[in-house]
């Protein structure tokens, strides 16, 4: 990613960004959202990536709209498809992991709990949470506050290191 940066040049990228308009973090939005639905890929590099091109507070602001609409989309595939569709979004490999967070989600459903594992693996933690029967507004504020930490170790701690990187090189 870097090198693509570098290839390109930070500002060239950053002013096609501005160019671009309103379309630039919708798509940003549309992009992380689905890679999060798509639990074998990963957000957080476009997190990285999206806190270098839009800038970290606009970075954080986007990631985490897209995280929201993301995991939620999550919880209810989960909710009102079941187990088969999850597994087909989340893979087999997936789903052995899958049933030990459900496991532990329906012995205790504090939102404490939710918040404490949301950040190992928060696509995959929502589909759990979508087969269980913790109410969706629990589900929430636990995302609400764990997406808030995860991000901005994203956005403005990897956002930081790209650029040195890009800067170094």
């Amino acid at each position: 990613m870097a090198f693509a940066l570098q290839t390109i040049g930070l500002d060239n990228a950053q002013q096609f960004i501005q160019e671009t308009g309103v379309l630039a973090p919708i798509v940003f939005i549309a992009l992380c959202a689905v890679s999060l639905i798509l639990a074998p890929l990963s957000g957080s590099s476009l997190f990285v990536v999206g806190g270098t091109l839009f800038g970290k507070h606009n970075a954080f602001l986007l990631s985490y709209i897209a995280t929201l609409i993301g995991c939620s989309a999550n919880f209810w595939i989960s909710r009102k498809f079941g187990r088969k569709v999850a597994q087909r979004f989340i893979g087999k490999a997936n789903l052995d992991e899958l049933d030990r967070f459900i496991d532990r989600l329906k012995s205790n459903r504090s939102i404490f709990y939710i918040i404490i594992i949301m950040p190992l693996s928060q696509d995959i933690i929502s589909y759990a949470i979508g087969l269980t029967k913790i109410k969706y507004t629990h589900f929430l504020i636990a995302l609400i506050l764990s997406s808030t930490i995860i991000i901005s170790g994203y956005v403005y701690i990897g956002s930081s290191i790209l650029e040195m990187l890009i800067q170094s090189k």
